[in-house]
C-alpha cells in the first residue's frame, strides 16, 4: 500500500494485477481502468464508450497528474517516515512538460477554482491549465514561448 499526499487530502492506493487485468483501489475503493500508455508520460483511459487521455510524469516521490484540465501533484508518503510539512499550494503547477502558448490571466485579477489560467501544448495537445482555488493572481512566472517540466511554478496565487 502506498499513501500519496495531494494538498490537505491523503488517500491510501494499492495497484495490482487480477486476472490479466489492472485494479488500483483508492481508500478502500476498488477500480478496474483500462489504460494503456500512448507516449512517454501520455496514457489512455477507456470507459465503455468514453476514450480520455491523461499525462502523468513520476518525479522521485511525486507524481505530476493533468487529467480533465486539471492539474494534480500527488507525494508519495513512506511508512514510517516523518509526516512532510503541509504545503499550501501558493503555485499553479506544469503538470507535464511542454510550452506554455497561451495565458489568460493579469497580476491582480480574481480567479475561481475551475478557471482556465494558462495553456500548455505538449506533444501537440493543448492542454487548459485551471485554477485549483480561488484567489488573486500574485504573480505570473511563466511566458509565452517558454518550455516548463512538471512542477514549475507557472503562475501564483494568493
Amino acid at each position: 500500500m502506498t499513501r500519496f499526499v495531494s494538498g490537505e487530502e491523503e488517500h491510501d492506493v494499492v495497484v495490482r494485477t487480477a486476472a490479466n487485468r489492472l485494479e488500483v483501489v483508492v481508500d478502500g475503493r476498488a477500480f478496474r481502468p483500462d489504460v494503456a500508455p500512448a507516449e512517454p508520460g501520455v496514457f489512455v483511459l477507456r470507459q465503455e464508450e468514453r476514450v480520455e487521455t491523461f499525462h502523468c510524469v513520476r518525479r522521485g516521490d511525486t507524481l505530476h497528474l493533468s487529467w480533465r484540465g486539471a492539474a494534480y501533484r500527488l507525494t508519495e508518503r513512506r511508512e514510517g517516515a516523518a509526516p512532510a510539512q503541509r504545503h499550501v499550494a501558493a503555485g499553479v503547477e506544469a503538470p507535464m512538460p511542454g510550452k506554455v502558448i497561451a495565458v489568460h490571466v493579469e497580476v491582480g485579477q480574481r480567479v475561481a477554482k475551475g478557471d482556465e489560467i494558462l495553456v500548455v501544448e505538449a506533444m501537440k495537445m493543448e492542454n487548459a491549465v485551471r485554477a485549483p482555488r480561488g484567489g488573486t493572481v500574485k504573480a505570473i512566472v511563466a511566458r509565452v514561448g517558454d518550455r516548463v517540466s512538471p512542477g514549475v511554478v507557472l503562475v501564483e496565487l494568493e
